[in-house]
């Protein structure tokens, strides 16, 4: 039996905790950005806008998660973040400015570092760690793969 890319997104989709969907969500959008980037350098217009326009999707699935009743103040600062990158993103694509899309890809690279330092299934140390809610019910995993699928 042979397994594709979409096979290997969704059992790791069904694997993760909350936070290793937010870091999932990361790696897709650094993607999209960096094949963005690859467009411009291509002079393919068409593409950079597909690419984008996926990672304004992702965007709004990230800002969608965010707890502003158990977390107001991290809430806010992702917020915020989310609305800048958003701005730093669009004007890039409207001036064709690579500089700035790689300034943007190198922020979210730091960012999703730090998402994933804290995720509770990778710091695991056994191998049968125990699972998160979210992954044994699939809750909000099928955002993210159909995100990818809509790709």
């Amino acid at each position: 039996m042979t397994y594709d890319r979409k096979d290997y997104l969704q059992a790791e989709v069904a694997g993760a905790s909350p936070v290793g969907l937010v870091v999932l969500l990361y790696d897709r959008l650094i993607m999209d950005l960096t094949r963005a980037l690859a467009a411009i350098d291509r002079g393919d217009i068409e593409a950079r806008a597909g690419e984008l326009n996926h990672a304004f999707l992702i965007l709004g699935q990230l800002e969608g998660s965010l707890d502003a009743e158990h977390a107001p103040e991290s809430a806010q600062t992702q917020a915020l973040f989310y609305n800048m990158a958003r701005s730093k993103i669009l004007e890039a694509h409207l001036k064709t400015d690579r500089k700035l899309l790689e300034q943007q890809v190198a922020l979210f690279n730091e960012v999703r570092s730090a998402w994933e330092q804290i995720d509770p299934v990778r710091k695991a140390k056994t191998p049968l760690a125990p699972t998160l809610p979210i992954a044994a019910t699939g809750e909000g995993n099928e955002e993210l793969a159909s995100l990818d699928a809509s790709a």
